[in-house]
This record gives C-alpha cells, structure tokens and sequence, in this order.
C-alpha cells in the first residue's frame, strides 16, 4: 500500500509539473512574476518589463487593449523586455501563456486619463480664452474641441505637467470642452465652463456706471464697443453724454439698446436730469475711461 501510494504521490507532481510548465520545459519557479510598464499613455509605444525566473523562447504575450505587442530578445533568466501601443486609458489586461497555450501569468496596469481638468482665463466675449489642461495632457495623440469657442490650437507637447490650448470666444453662457483623440472616435474628457456676460465700466466726471451688455440682443453693437473698449482704455476718454431726455434717456454714442446698467442707475437717472437745452445737457458729463471688467 505504502509503494503504491507512493507511485500516486510521484504521478501526481509529474503532471502538476507539466502543467506548471505548459509543455514548455523550464524549471526553478513560475516564469513570470511581474511586469511594469513605462510611458504607458494612450497612443505612445509602451516598453513593458518582464520579471522572472526563467524567460525563455516559450512564453507568449498578450493584451486586450495594448496592440501589436512584440516580445523582445532574451537578455537574461529574469529579465525580457517587450513592446505594444496603447490604444485605451484606464485598465488594461496583460496575459502570458505557455507554447501549449496554459496561462502562467496575468495582471493589469492602468494608463492614466490624458486630461481630468481644465481650467480657463481671459474667458470674455470676443477675446482669446487661454485653456490650462491638467492631469496627463503632454500626448500628441490629442485634441481639443468645443461647441462655441472657435478656432481651436492645442499648444505642442512640453516636459510640463500642463499644456495650454486657445480659443476665441464668440458668444455668452454654457461652453461644452471635450478632449479626444486625434480622429475624435474615443472621448476622453468633457467639461462645461461658463462664459460670464459682458460687463463695461464707465468712469464718469460724477461717477462710476456698470453695464451689462447682450451680444445675442445686439451682437454687432456689443462687438463693436468691445472692439474700441479692449483696443485701449483710453479710447472714449473725453467723450460726453451729449443727448438728455428728462428722466428717461442719457445718451452717449449707438442708438440700440444693447445691455442693461446692473451698478449706478442712479448716476444715469441724475445725468438724464440735468437741465439742458435743445436736448443737450447744460453740465456736461465727461468720460474718464471705459473698461472691460468682465
């Protein structure tokens, strides 16, 4: 009983070894006990590295999401090298098989989003809105889209932990930003910034007006204002509220109604009470700069 449990006992190891080994012959423990990856980000030539006991011709390599993996020469008994390109963010699945196709290893390594923020500057009516993206943003495999800020560049990959984008900005509200691959097919980041609504200040010789302006209303109006307020700040400095209409209007330029005063009603209703003849005002009201405060 002893020899033939014995016997039992022997078969038993022989084919737990054969199994362990896939046919494949090696010895001294499991072939592959790790791999780790450098630049692992979507679309870039990832170098993975395998770590084992005994890295022989018989190991193949494989993945769900990293493509067109090529195993490279035999360096030593522990270490080998391989290739594949990233073609997804998040986890993705490594397997290594025997030549008789049993698997020996598993594992994951996860390739970080390119994008997880942005964040914006300049963002007015008719400028150039400058986007800061965070996260993993240097990939050339990229880019950056919007629903309403036009003419889109994506600054060239840098060693920064950023990169900037611009933008110029053709209206007020919700702006939807989404990043992309290259081709636009896999989407990997979107987020909603708020275009504010245009404020102008006026300094006055008797005080200080906050406008509102409305390009949807008015847009030709608003972008001309615009245009003459951002070209310099001394641009209607001088200028005088020439046409008064006893509580009703204080006029300074543009016949449309383009905006709304939200700060120094009460200026504009003192101007439009000032006495005047032939509807100009007897006291004039100067300009002392016009800005873009919003």
């Amino acid at each position: 009983m002893s020899r033939i449990g014995s016997y039992t006992v022997a078969a038993g190891a022989l084919l737990l070894g054969l199994l362990g080994c896939g046919g494949g012959g090696w010895s001294g423990g499991d072939p592959i006990t790790g791999i780790t990856a450098t630049n692992f980000k979507y679309g870039q030539l990832a170098t993975l590295t395998l770590t084992g006991n005994a890295l022989d011709n018989i190991i193949k390599l494989s993945s769900d999401k990293c493509l067109s993996v090529t195993l490279g020469a035999i360096e030593s008994s522990s270490v080998r090298h391989a290739t594949c390109i990233v073609a997804a963010t998040g986890p993705i699945e490594f397997t290594v098989k025997s030549n008789a196709d049993y698997t020996v290893y598993s594992t994951s390594l996860t390739a970080p989003e390119p994008v997880t923020g942005i964040s914006a500057s300049n963002l007015k009516y008719g400028q150039t809105a400058v986007l800061t993206l965070s996260g993993d943003p240097q990939n050339g495999s990229i880019k950056v889209s919007s629903d309403k800020c036009t003419g889109m560049t994506l600054d060239a990959v840098s060693s920064t932990a950023t990169r900037t984008a611009r933008c110029t900005v053709p209206g007020t509200g919700d702006m939807k930003l989404t990043v992309t691959n290259t081709s636009g097919i896999s989407t990997f980041y979107t987020q909603t910034i708020s275009v504010l609504e245009h404020q102008v200040t006026l300094v006055t010789t008797l005080g200080t007006v906050v406008m509102e302006l409305n390009p949807t209303a008015a847009p030709i109006t608003v972008k001309n204002l615009l245009s003459y307020v951002n070209q310099s700040t001394s641009f209607y400095n001088g200028t005088i509220f020439h046409r008064v209409l006893t509580g009703s209007v204080a006029q300074g330029g543009g016949y449309a109604v383009f905006g709304k005063v939200i700060s120094g009603l009460n200026l504009i209703i003192q101007i439009s009470n000032l006495t005047a003849t032939s509807e100009k005002p007897n006291t004039e009201v100067v300009i002392t700069s016009a800005t873009q405060t919003q």
